[in-house]
């Protein structure tokens, strides 16, 4: 895998700016209506693009970055993605459910108190191990998704994971790299508005290369009969 290509392709696309510029307002948009429910098609929308991207670099496209067009259809293929992403996710709301049960309910004493916090140290650590398997699984499904278009693949647990653990140091180092890119744009979220967008487009570019680079790496090229999606 290559971290530098990831970072450097986009701008080697002569639409970069138009490109990102779209991500970061559909980024933004999503951001600041993701309260009213609307802002889900931001985030669709975004996914369905990202999807656009894996395939594009599975197939060695010259320019991986995908156009802006077709919003129906990026909408169409985000969607399956986000429920995919809500799906996986679900897991990680036992802490939430935890504190309802032991922090709200009984805060006011020492034993709400105390069980909250032995149950929040029992139930963090296997969210942690729990999310570093399933975030290589969901980025392989998309790269599956980016082809066959099914979102079934998303929910072929058994092969997913079979599949990362037999090309475990690759995985491994996607894993490194996705880390490193998701710290460095927090970073530059921090500043606002410029920063905010920033982070969203630059996240979207890099991460959904190196998600392609996994799954080109994993389950090697697109096949030459199937249609591009850019």
């Amino acid at each position: 895998m290559d971290l530098e290509r990831a970072i450097r392709y986009s701008f080697d696309d002569q639409e970069w700016a138009a490109k990102l510029l779209i991500a970061a307002a559909v980024g933004l948009f999503a951001l600041f209506t993701s309260p009213l429910l609307i802002g889900l098609v931001g985030w669709a929308a975004l996914l369905g693009y990202t999807t656009e991207l894996i395939r594009n670099v599975r197939d060695h496209h010259p320019t991986p970055l995908p156009r802006w067009d077709d919003y129906g259809g990026k909408i169409r293929r985000g969607g399956n993605v986000l429920a995919a992403y809500i799906v996986y996710n679900l897991p990680n709301a036992v802490p939430v459910c935890c504190f309802a049960l032991t922090g709200t309910f009984l805060s006011d004493s020492f034993i709400g108190s105390t069980t909250g916090l032995i149950v929040m140290c029992c139930v963090l650590p296997v969210l942690l191990v729990y999310n570093l398997i399933i975030w290589p699984m969901l980025a392989l499904g998309m790269g599956r998704y980016a082809v066959e278009d099914n979102i079934g693949v998303f929910f072929q647990f058994g092969d997913l994971f079979t599949t990362l653990t037999a090309n475990l140091n690759v995985t491994l180092q996607w894993v490194l790299y996705t880390f490193v890119v998701s710290f460095v744009m927090g970073i530059v979220g921090f500043i606002p508005c410029v920063g905010w967008a920033a982070a969203v487009a630059l996240n979207v570019a890099v991460q959904g290369h190196l998600t392609g680079q996994l799954a080109m790496v994993v389950e090697g090229d697109v096949k030459p009969k199937r249609k591009r999606a850019r």
